[in-house]
């Protein structure tokens, strides 16, 4: 409460209308509280509900609102990428566009909305900056100006590090999980079954445990039914990734089809030559252990070490030689 009325005496000094502006504060948060808890409580916007009314109707989609909020939201953004200098960069940011895909935003309009976000933090940025100097007015110009440049720049770069993280979790996460489809893809193929009923066999088996990886398996079997060839779906399978062990195996297969082998025999190879690799990375970790852990001994475990073995020895030659001298 008196943070607000701080707040309020930079724009007026009556007291009787700052009342009236905190009043009407409160009132408006306790409406928009109630209403909370009666949508909360009622269930009106539960998503469970919503379904079944969509089921009801006869829909599989988003209700009509929904439709009509993305169009007007792509519009915005179709509009927003018709600057001249925006749409030059978002024609030259391959690197940004990368990311994106390997974090799991496949939409044409992610790269705009990343970078509607970018924007939005500056501004919020720069008005925390301004609200900053009016809590603190005998701040010095230099030190004011060095500050605007730090909480801008941290606001441009914390979006972009966000983004990178990200995407190195998805990664990871897909790089963890790729073994077990692997060896589902193998086992369905020595099966009987051909290779894109083997892919989609392993995106519905992957569903519930990875859905990361099954979405990108089904996506896979999504294009080639639609009419691209397996070989172009693979590839682009590979690049949404980002992967070597997926572009390892696309380079696989497509070779694979091209000579006419036989796909079993192939992706078995490929198994038993990746469960060698990833036998070989652990112990090319093992064996750096040692190495690592020099540094948290030296300056972590050593000297508590001496502390406790050399410490009271020192601590009697140190009282012998006091009483001596």
């Amino acid at each position: 409460m008196e943070l607000l009325q701080s707040l309020l005496y930079n724009f007026t000094h009556d007291q009787k209308l700052i009342e009236i502006i905190i009043y009407v504060i409160s009132a408006a948060a306790g409406i928009t509280l109630a209403m909370a808890l009666y949508y909360l409580t009622s269930g009106t916007y539960s998503p469970v509900r919503q379904h079944l009314q969509r089921l009801i109707q006869g829909e599989s989609h988003q209700t009509d609102e929904g439709v009509d909020y993305k169009k007007f939201l792509e519009h915005n953004l179709a509009k927003l990428g018709d600057l001249p200098m925006l749409s030059q960069r978002l024609a030259t940011d391959t690197t940004s566009r990368n990311l994106l895909i390997h974090a799991g935003f496949h939409s044409e309009n992610a790269l705009k909305v990343y970078y509607a976000i970018r924007l939005v933090s500056m501004l919020l940025a720069l008005f925390g900056a301004l609200a900053l100097f009016e809590q603190f007015p005998q701040m010095s110009t230099t030190l004011a100006i060095y500050l605007v440049a730090l909480i801008l720049g941290l606001s441009y770069l914390l979006p972009r590090m966000a983004l990178r993280k990200a995407a190195q979790r998805r990664m990871n996460n897909l790089r963890r999980y790729f073994p077990d489809a692997l060896d589902l893809l193998v086992v369905c193929s020595e099966s009987g079954l051909g290779l894109l009923e083997s892919f989609a066999r392993v995106g519905k088996e992957l569903q519930m445990a990875h859905p990361d990886l099954s979405h990108e398996i089904n996506l896979v079997c999504s294009k080639v039914r639609v009419g691209i060839s397996i070989q172009q779906a693979l590839k682009e399978f590979s690049n949404r990734t980002g992967l070597e062990d997926i572009r390892g195996l696309n380079s696989v297969i497509v070779q694979s089809l091209k000579l006419g082998t036989g796909i079993a025999e192939t992706l078995r190879v490929y198994a038993a030559e990746y469960r060698d690799k990833r036998l070989q990375e652990a112990e090319e970790k093992a064996a750096k252990l040692g190495v690592k852990l020099i540094f948290p001994m030296m300056f972590c475990i050593w000297p508590s070490f001496f502390i406790v073995a050399i410490g009271p020895a020192t601590l009697k030659i140190m009282n012998i030689w006091h009483k001596a001298f």
